[in-house]
């Protein structure tokens, strides 16, 4: 392990693409605060709360690179799940200020158009609660996908594909964020559905109700005295679920993890659960599809550039 003193480091020998991805998000953020900064509510939080996002990546990244031992390694490997919540979290606020219009009815009339009726109410006829308790439980653990696979590749010593894996979860995950921006919508559970029908509708077993409001939570369902398409997130036009999972999946198969079956099982589940259990559109699935072949082609350019421009090292992180 490199013990070198910290001052004589230049970014380049310290961040990863993971890294400079997420550095480059919080710079947009930033040209839209400039851009609409009499209009953004709490803009002083927000700033300081990216500063110390910078601040917080380089230093893990710092500390990765020359501090002795594997604490620090680890926490650059896997810091990037709590970031990426934490970036998720703001898209929201800036989806108000640039477009704050509902595409809701558009996309119902899509689906209808190329069904002649709505999946999700077409779908109500095969639920039955054991599927829908295992689908829940599909849909919740997407978080998690991509960090097994990376903890299990690194584990075999197979850090360059472990990082390829991290890097290009992150840049899917951002470029999906700011897809929601060109039509923000809150799905099919409130458009097409009565939300409170859904615990008669799709009841499960034992922890699908949990788990659903666990994610209503994180979607921003906090006052169930306020009705809740006035305060959920607008994060539904692509699926994230089904482009991150689909990324997974390649990746999984193109570096051979020992888990590619269960990803593609449980993966496959959860792209199904997106509409089943009314989360999504169908053409939310669709988008979510071309999107995820759309960012790995994409990453691997931009990748390619970073490396020429001398921006990132080849990986090493043994």
């Amino acid at each position: 392990m490199n013990t070198q003193p910290f001052m004589r480091f230049k970014l380049r020998d310290v961040l990863l693409g993971a890294d400079w991805y997420f550095l480059g998000m919080l710079v947009i953020y930033t040209v839209i605060q400039a851009l609409f900064i009499t209009k953004i509510p709490n803009i002083g939080v927000l700033v300081l709360q990216n500063v110390f996002i910078a601040i917080t990546i380089i230093s893990i990244a710092t500390l990765g690179k020359y501090r002795a031992g594997t604490i620090f390694l680890n926490i650059h490997r896997y810091y990037h799940l709590p970031i990426i919540y934490v970036v998720f979290m703001q898209v929201f606020v800036y989806i108000s200020v640039l477009n704050p219009h509902d595409y809701d009815p558009i996309l119902v009339a899509w689906d209808k158009a190329i069904f002649g009726m709505n999946p999700t109410e077409w779908l109500q006829q095969f639920a039955f609660p054991a599927l829908t308790e295992f689908l829940q439980i599909a849909y919740v653990l997407f978080y998690f996908h991509a960090f097994a696979q990376s903890i299990e590749l690194n584990m075999r010593g197979l850090y360059e594909e472990a990082e390829r894996v991290t890097r290009t979860i992150v840049f899917g995950f951002l470029l999906s964020y700011l897809a929601y921006f060109f039509m923000p919508a809150i799905g099919p559970r409130f458009s097409v559905h009565e939300y409170s029908s859904i615990f008669s509708d799709l009841p499960g077993l034992w922890v699908t109700d949990i788990i659903r409001n666990i994610i209503d939570t994180g979607d921003g369902f906090r006052d169930k005295a306020i009705a809740p398409a006035l305060q959920m997130h607008r994060n539904c036009m692509p699926s994230g679920h089904t482009m991150m999972t689909l990324m997974n999946m390649i990746l999984a198969f193109r570096f051979r993890s020992k888990l590619r079956w269960v990803f593609l099982i449980m993966g496959c589940s959860l792209i199904f659960s997106t509409v089943y259990l009314r989360y999504h559109y169908v053409v939310d699935v669709i988008a979510g599809i071309i999107l995820a072949f759309l960012a790995l082609g994409l990453e691997s350019r931009i990748h390619v550039f970073l490396t020429s421009k001398n921006l990132i090292k080849k990986i090493s992180l043994d």
